[in-house]
């Protein structure tokens, strides 16, 4: 979305609000530009909030969510759930797995193309946190992670037995996803954004196909 700005050799501020996409990006229109430096505005303001004092059970969701909801467990898992239910003659357990590795999959592929688009930096990439001689990847959004935990929770929900085992299963999904934040890796913004790009493609995945 947009850049930090460099002073007298030192990065000052969160970003450059609305001036840019990306890291070393083109400018957006000048249309786009209040909205992207209010939604900027908001970020620093709840990154702030979250980060300020998080506590153990922050802490320990953010670090299960670093480990759990990545791409290359969930597509394993869902396969092998397919697959054992395709040989034990368990329908439910075979569309939760289909449903699963194709939504997470093309969720995978949709956030790499957004994330080399957009280039926005990661809060860990800005000052006060950047750490001399890191690397700057400016691919915090969306949010890959968030993505992946909320197109497993669209397609777990495929078979859901009752509204509140759907609901249990995206308020995991959520509590996973918001330790991003916690650890400094996402802006909130791109938490949202990840969430809604896994759910709106695994739905358009269940949709398409066959029962």
């Amino acid at each position: 979305m947009s850049d930090i700005i460099e002073q007298s050799g030192e990065q000052s501020g969160i970003e450059n609000p609305g001036g840019g996409i990306g890291y070393g990006g083109n400018p957006v229109p000048a249309i786009l530009q209040p909205t992207l430096t209010a939604v900027d505005a908001l970020d620093a303001q709840v990154h702030d909030i979250v980060t300020c004092d998080p506590g153990p059970v922050s802490h320990a969701l953010a670090t299960a969510g670093h480990y759990a909801i990545k791409r290359h467990v969930l597509i394993p898992g869902f396969a092998i759930a397919g697959i054992v239910g395709l040989l034990t003659g368990r329908p439910d357990l075979r569309r939760a797995g289909s449903v699963g590795v194709a939504g997470l999959v093309v969720t995978a592929t949709a956030s790499r193309s957004i994330k080399r688009y957009v280039k926005r930096r990661r809060p860990d990439e800005c000052a006060p946190r950047r750490k001399p001689g890191w690397r700057i990847s400016a691919r915090s959004l969306p949010s890959g992670h968030a993505a992946s935990a909320f197109a497993a929770a669209t397609a777990l929900a495929t078979v859901s037995r009752s509204p509140a085992q759907s609901l249990m299963i995206y308020g995991t999904a959520a509590a996973l996803a918001g330790g991003r934040v916690v650890r400094h890796r996402h802006w909130a913004s791109d938490v949202l954004a990840g969430a809604l790009l896994g759910t709106a493609v695994t739905l358009l995945a269940r949709r398409l196909l066959a029962r």
